[in-house]
């Protein structure tokens, strides 16, 4: 199907899916930060900050005209749905662990006042006589939403190991015996809370992939593209598996500490993982994004596009592995010196790289914002690696950290996520738009 097809008023589901689930990464974004243990924002800013993303996102609905009242209003609903899967952890009782009776009335209403509300903000920003052509890419941007969901798992998944909250939650799929689902918010603290968000935040980034897997046999007519959105399924599944087993080591019930055998190694390979379908996903981002759609490669570069070529491929080798040699650093203090060795590497390959696409690509616009990016964001992980190194004196353990360390080394984390991220774009658009001369 043609990028002109997802334009027409037929694109309203691919329209309420994207927005959607837009609404509901950016609620639970909003609702992680503010129960942070280091934060532990008022109720009434939580439940505020969640309701100003659902007035925003349908006021973005509205600004594209064209029906965006309606598609707020189901967009809202749909947001409203996918927020269950946390709003389970109020309306379970801490003693019982049922669902009190006023989930009868709770889980309706939830699902309407978010609705109302992004009917409300797309009623305040409508813009009459707003033509079909203002859309965006539905596929394209519901993708960008995935990418957003799954960095922000990468982000939960460091703090988990940074606090060492890997095993505050002795047992998977379950919470302490109780539904993941149903676990109480009242019990969610210190590292039970790190470790417990981030698999909630797990079956977002999955039913987000599967959706748009769903989304993309759709609409695409790519099959190199429908083939990657069902291998992005496939290994959102394996990585969830490997999350928990990490916990438990085998496939069990067992709730006792006693009963389970925790996997290092899985840890390793599951934070791995995590950083290469992040990859995955930016490159399905790209691929349906209306700038990959509607504009073909531009003239061949005369000289050197065959070179920038393998260097983003080296490039990106390279990050991945200082990847394995940082999660070896940080869940058993292995490797550090070859990682700081090879981060020399890293650091002139990415800065080449991203130079190169900055200074010489004034043509291809693309190019030069992931030059630029990779620049600056080499730079930022470069100063954070230091300062985790200082804070953490190399450890992997330090023992009940600070807050301190615990944002440095996350921080330093989710950028390396960041960096690998931008070279995989990198690495797409250059083989995209860099056609070396015949």
């Amino acid at each position: 199907m043609s990028s002109s097809d997802s334009l027409r008023p037929g694109s309203d589901r691919g329209a309420v899916v994207a927005l959607g689930f837009g609404m509901a990464v950016t609620m639970w974004a909003a609702a992680y930060v503010c129960r942070l243990p280091a934060v532990l924002a008022p109720g009434w800013l939580l439940l505020g900050s969640m309701l100003v993303a659902a007035v925003a996102w349908g006021a973005a609905a509205g600004r594209l005209g064209a029906g965006g009242l309606s598609r707020a209003l189901a967009a809202g609903a749909l947001a409203g749905t996918v927020n269950l899967l946390i709003l389970g952890s109020l309306l379970s009782s801490a003693e019982s662990g049922r669902v009190v009776p006023s989930a009868l009335w709770w889980v309706p209403g939830s699902i309407a006042v978010v609705a109302v509300l992004a009917a409300a903000g797309a009623g305040l920003c409508a813009r009459r006589g707003a033509g079909p052509e203002t859309e965006p890419e539905w596929t394209g941007l519901l993708a960008r939403v995935a990418v957003a969901a799954t960095f922000l798992l990468v982000v939960a998944g460091g703090l988990v190991t940074s606090a060492e909250a890997g095993l505050a939650v002795v047992d998977w799929p379950n919470s302490f015996g109780y539904n993941m689902f149903l676990y109480p918010l009242a019990r969610m603290t210190g590292g039970i809370y790190y470790e417990h968000a981030h698999r909630l935040f797990g079956s977002l980034v999955g039913l987000t992939t599967v959706v748009l897997a769903v989304q993309v046999w759709r609409v695409e007519a790519r099959s190199w593209v429908r083939r990657l959105a069902v291998v992005a399924t496939v290994v959102v599944v394996v990585q969830g598996v490997l999350g928990g087993l990490r916990v438990t080591g085998r496939f069990t019930l067992a709730s006792s500490p006693d009963e389970v055998a925790p996997n290092l190694a899985l840890a390793l390979v599951h934070g791995v993982l995590g950083q290469v379908f992040l990859g995955m996903m930016v490159v399905l981002a790209a691929a349906t994004s209306r700038t990959w759609k509607v504009e073909g490669p531009p003239a061949p570069r005369p000289e050197g596009a065959g070179a920038d070529r393998f260097l983003h491929l080296t490039l990106v080798v390279a990050l991945l592995v200082q990847l394995v040699l940082g999660a070896l650093q940080r869940h058993f203090a292995q490797g550090l010196l070859v990682h700081i060795g090879l981060a020399v590497v890293v650091s002139l390959l990415a800065a080449v790289a991203g130079s190169r696409a900055w200074g010489l690509d004034e043509g291809r616009p693309v190019l030069q914002r992931l030059g630029k990016g990779l620049v600056v964001l080499l730079g930022l992980q470069l100063v954070l690696g230091i300062a985790a190194l200082a804070v953490t004196g190399g450890k992997a353990v330090v023992g009940s950290p600070g807050t301190l360390a615990v944002t440095l080394a996350t921080a330093h984390q989710a950028c390396g996520a960041a960096l690998l991220a931008v070279s995989i774009l990198l690495l797409t658009w250059g083989r995209r738009l860099l056609q070396p001369p015949a």
